[in-house]
């Protein structure tokens, strides 16, 4: 099996009410659009250094590493970014058939705006979707991966250990798209962590702000097929084609609790690109917002090594 990750040093993780706002949080950081050759991107940066970007999962939007970014950015130039037709990043061209791999193309469009050629990249969710796109097709533009919840390869194994799902995410998105309240928002952040109580009052309001912003919603409206089309499906690489073309170092990180699919099958699928693997123990699909401490730990520790 894949070689477990070991942290650098020993992390003693804040209990939730020592954390500040998403504000406070970001102060010394900078929120501004860059405009590339094709797309434009909002991005939060912070720090000097090599470069590493952080991108989001699906329906999500920059603030979920307000936590992290501050904690990177103390070794890295770190910048925290609204994928391709989330946020206030690009809506168009939309892709309804390979929208990872014009979400790919996008990261591709964002590094070199900013005078990159390489750089690092960490995805959560449907970012780790866009992780593997780039480590399958763009890999030249990229140092070292970091795939928290993996990406899109089917596997030969199928059998893995089945976690429980707080509700169906699909419905639940569609329910915070259509209508978004206060309680449907904070029913489909719910469904991201383990503990509850790691959902607070103000990533629910920003959610729902921005869920209300005209542009916003009706991009989400696609995203998650209230238009009347099929549900995006871009073409999954075999297991396969991942063992052959993958070169790129990478971490797999996987939540205990992670809905669905838990961390045996990431495991398995680092062993299958030959990359580390890291369990945050005790935390869901959002391991970057319930224990920060240890999630920038475990990247440092990736990152940092020889």
């Amino acid at each position: 099996m894949a070689e477990h990750l070991k942290l650098r040093n020993p992390v003693k993780e804040r209990p939730l009410e020592d954390w500040s706002t998403i504000a406070v949080e970001l102060l010394g950081s900078q929120t501004h659009i860059v405009q590339g050759e094709k797309y434009h991107h909002r991005v939060v940066e912070m720090g000097e250094g090599e470069p590493l970007f952080l991108y989001h999962g699906v329906g999500g939007h920059i603030d979920t590493y307000a936590r992290t970014l501050p904690q990177l950015a103390k070794y890295f130039h770190v910048y925290a970014v609204d994928a391709l037709y989330h946020g206030f990043s690009s809506k168009e061209p939309w892709d309804n058939v390979d929208r990872s791999v014009r979400q790919a193309e996008a990261y591709v469009d964002l590094i070199h705006a900013l005078g990159y050629e390489r750089a690092h990249y960490e995805g959560e969710s449907m970012g780790g979707v866009i992780g593997f796109e780039i480590g399958m097709r763009f890999p030249e533009t990229v140092n070292k991966i970091i795939l928290n919840g993996f990406g899109n390869m089917e596997t030969k194994r199928t059998e893995f250990k089945e976690q429980p799902w707080k509700g169906d995410l699909w419905e639940l998105s569609q329910a915070a798209v259509t209508d978004p309240t206060y309680e449907n928002i904070h029913k489909r952040l719910l469904w991201l962590v383990h503990n509850d109580d790691a959902i607070d009052d103000e990533m629910i309001k920003i959610r729902q702000r921005l869920y209300q912003i005209p542009e916003v919603n009706a991009a989400m409206r696609r995203v998650f097929n209230l238009d009347g089309s099929e549900r995006a499906r871009t073409r999954p690489w075999t297991e396969e084609e991942a063992r052959e073309k993958w070169k790129t170092p990478a971490l797999v990180m996987y939540g205990t609790y992670n809905p669905g699919r838990g961390p045996d099958y990431g495991e398995y699928c680092a062993d299958v690109i030959g990359a580390k693997f890291y369990e945050v123990k005790g935390t869901g699909h959002w391991p970057q917002w319930e224990k920060p401490d240890e999630y920038s730990e475990a990247l440092l520790s990736f990152l940092l090594e020889d």
